[in-house]
């Protein structure tokens, strides 16, 4: 054996054998601390008296993207104000995924549980029941899209209603993601949206070319047969029905008692995508095939102009922040962004854009869905923060402030290459006056299994109380993680045995028994002081 893989071995030995008596004679806490930004960022642990902050600033506002992973096949995206969240339909994975603005998953609402049968495809079906065994088959329910009540008069305000083209349904979800009920409608629903106007849903069944309402407390039969419905919009000052049929390509318009107003023409498009201007009180209409829009005058119906966008714009959305219509083109990953004047201002890069496409009324922030890698994308300003600690670190500020801590040895495990350098010990008296030394760590580098770890031995005497500071750098997007092994001091087994019940301690180790045997509303005796 080489002396030198002998001398490694000895002070494995010898390290195991430190921690095993370390470990036998203390206790042990666990601080980890994340830097979520791209800076270098100063991190102060303790400090409970002083209410010295983890860091400063704790939150950050910063323009960016963040994708996460969803369900199978994301379709339509809608954003729900009343939630302040993102919803997106998955065609095979037969669920909605809900996304908060943050870009980060909070659940998955599985649409298949209390599935049933389709009914005969009049439009007109009853809610449906649940059947258990009913055999799971992915896309038996297949929700393709999605409309969110925003009336806020309604008893149903911020409830999204889910088109399901397979199980030929709409799935209602609560505001606590629960299933708030099913609704049978026509075959094959392949398009749904709400009108405000007279507060009800309006499906397009593309199989059974009937166009079913719903309302909260009835169901109406009075909307006309159209062969091939495929895409609906909605005129959310009038409400009138735009709808799109792929037979001859007409889009026609129909008043809420289900009347005929008039014809936009016919048009030859895969993708047909129609969204409202609340300002300009136009109709905007996304053309794939032709790589344009159309903006259409609600009065007479006809186009006032039509604008070249990006290649096979697929979907669009309104943003109220700037008054912009936003239009997603899938062909070259991009927004056309047209003004309430008729002008495409510019255009923006996006990043993984499929289909679904909404914009937060609250936030300017832009989410969009993407099928091919199963993501949905969120980008804009967005709150987060800086440097985050594990929740049981406040905790164990708390309690070391009341009861001291003696440190005994101090082990740090870094991520990535860049290592802890220093750690600044800063204490502060009663009296304002502060006495600071700094541990340098450069010494103290122990990798184990190849990790970035640091054996501090340099603690011996050191207080972790209220009035104590740790200080350090941590490195862009770096987890440090410190394990401290401490003797901790209970402060009422330092109290003399005749305390006064002034000091607010009632378990010390010397109060007379007598104390305590006195009634609530009555001093002790003047002889126990």
């Amino acid at each position: 054996m080489s002396r030198a893989t002998y001398t490694w071995l000895d002070k494995q030995a010898s390290l195991k054998r430190f921690y095993a008596q370390l470990q036998k004679e203390n206790d042990v806490v666990q601080v980890t601390v994340t830097n979520h930004t791209k800076d270098i960022r100063k991190v102060c642990l303790w400090g409970a008296i002083a209410c010295t902050p983890l860091t400063d600033p704790m939150f950050i506002n910063e323009e960016g993207t963040k994708s996460v992973v969803v369900d199978k096949q994301p379709q339509e995206l809608v954003y729900n104000v009343v939630t302040d969240l993102f919803y997106v339909v998955n065609q095979l994975g037969d669920s909605v995924s809900v996304v908060n603005p943050s870009g980060e998953l909070v659940t998955t609402i599985d649409l298949f549980q209390g599935n049933s049968q389709t009914d005969d495809g009049s439009g007109v079906g009853e809610r449906r029941t649940t059947n258990p065994t009913t055999l799971r088959v992915p896309g038996s329910v297949s929700p393709v899209a999605l409309a969110v009540n925003t009336s806020t008069n309604s008893v149903e305000y911020g409830v999204v209603a889910i088109a399901c083209s397979v199980s030929n349904e709409v799935v209602f979800i609560n505001q606590d993601f629960s299933i708030l009920r099913r609704e049978a409608v026509g075959n094959r629903p392949v398009d749904i949206v709400y009108n405000p106007v007279d507060q009800c849903y309006y499906t397009a069944n593309l199989v059974s070319g009937t166009i079913s309402k719903i309302c909260i407390n009835r169901r109406v039969n009075n909307l006309p047969l159209v062969p091939g419905a495929r895409t609906l919009g909605v005129d959310t000052d009038s409400g009138d029905l735009y709808i799109h049929n792929i037979v001859d390509g007409a889009i026609n318009v129909y008043d809420l008692q289900g009347n005929q107003k008039g014809s936009v023409g016919s048009v030859v498009a895969d993708i047909v995508s129609f969204q409202f201007h609340p300002v300009t009180k136009n109709m905007y209409m996304v053309l794939n095939n032709s790589n344009s829009v159309s903006i259409l005058d609600t009065l007479r119906f006809g186009a006032i102009t039509k604008l070249s966008v990006g290649k096979n714009p697929v979907a669009i959305a309104y943003n109220p922040h700037n008054g912009l219509m936003y239009v997603g083109n899938r062909g070259d990953q991009t927004f056309s962004r047209i003004s309430p004047k008729h002008q495409v201002i510019d255009t923006i890069k996006t990043e993984s854009f499929g289909l679904g496409l909404a914009i937060s009324s609250k936030e300017e922030i832009i989410g969009v869905s993407n099928s091919t890698d199963d993501t949905v994308s969120i980008s804009g300003l967005q709150s987060g923060p800086t440097v985050t600690v594990n929740e049981e670190y406040y905790e164990d500020r708390e309690d070391f402030q009341h009861n001291p801590a003696m440190v005994g040895h101090v082990k740090l495990v870094a991520s990535g290459e860049d290592r802890i350098n220093a750690l600044q010990i800063t204490e502060k008296s009663v009296t304002g006056t502060e006495i600071c030394k700094t541990i340098s760590l450069s010494n103290s580098q122990s990798p184990q299994n190849f990790a970035n770890v640091s054996e501090v031995f340099d603690f011996d005497g050191n207080l972790i109380d209220g009035h104590v500071t740790w200080c350090f750098k941590i490195n862009p997007f770096q987890q440090v993680t410190f394990l401290i092994y401490y003797n901790q001091i209970e402060m009422y087994n330092l109290l003399p045995e005749k305390s006064r019940i002034s000091t607010g301690v009632q378990m010390s180790k010397g109060i007379p028994v007598s104390w305590l045997d006195n009634p609530k509303d009555e001093p002790p005796n003047v002889t126990t002081y």
